[in-house]
């Protein structure tokens, strides 16, 4: 006899004998339409009842004559007392700035690294269009496309966001090793 793979199957459950089916439910919208329509039919005369009494009730309404408004004048604009203004002129102020530390730390921009010499040389022309020296050096096999060296990082950043106006979005800002 052959056996029977029941892997991955669940086995169906059987039908009891002698269950009973629960009868159809009956049909109760013809009765529920019926007492809808007259609910609204019983509402909208309430509605006209009252709306008809209140008619005949209401008494007409006496038009009175507008009353004149006199314009009395606007009482004249007081002068401002400010001092704030005069104590600003005459007033100094000093800032200290302490002078910056140089940490010794120097950074370079690469913006690219290129296989051929000629797609370096287009870069290096792009970024002397926007007024910034590029140098491009050979190491291997590649030719990469630098600028620097900085002392602060932020002078870095600041050349990396005008040369990125000019499309050129690859410049990355290193430490500088010499």
């Amino acid at each position: 006899m052959a056996r029977k793979d029941y892997a991955g199957h669940a086995p169906k459950p059987r039908k009891k004998r002698g269950a009973k089916k629960a009868p159809p439910a009956k049909n109760k919208t013809p009765v529920l339409a019926i007492l809808l329509f007259l609910m609204l039919a019983i509402g909208l005369g309430y509605f006209l009842a009252q709306v008809s009494g209140t008619a005949e009730e209401a008494e007409p309404v006496k038009k009175t004559p507008p009353k004149k408004l006199t314009v009395k004048p606007l009482p004249e604009k007081p002068k401002e007392q400010w001092q704030y203004p005069q104590d600003l002129q005459e007033k100094e102020v000093i800032v200290e700035i302490p002078p910056q530390q140089d940490t010794g730390i120097r950074y370079q921009m690469q913006c690219g690294s290129f296989r051929q010499r000629s797609q370096a040389e287009s870069m290096k022309a792009t970024i002397a269009f926007q007024g910034y020296t590029a140098n491009i050096r050979h190491t291997g096999n590649w030719y990469r496309v630098v600028l620097g060296p900085y002392e602060r990082k932020r002078t870095a950043e600041k050349q990396r966001h005008q040369i990125k106006r000019a499309g050129v979005t690859t410049c990355e800002i290193w430490q500088w090793k010499p």
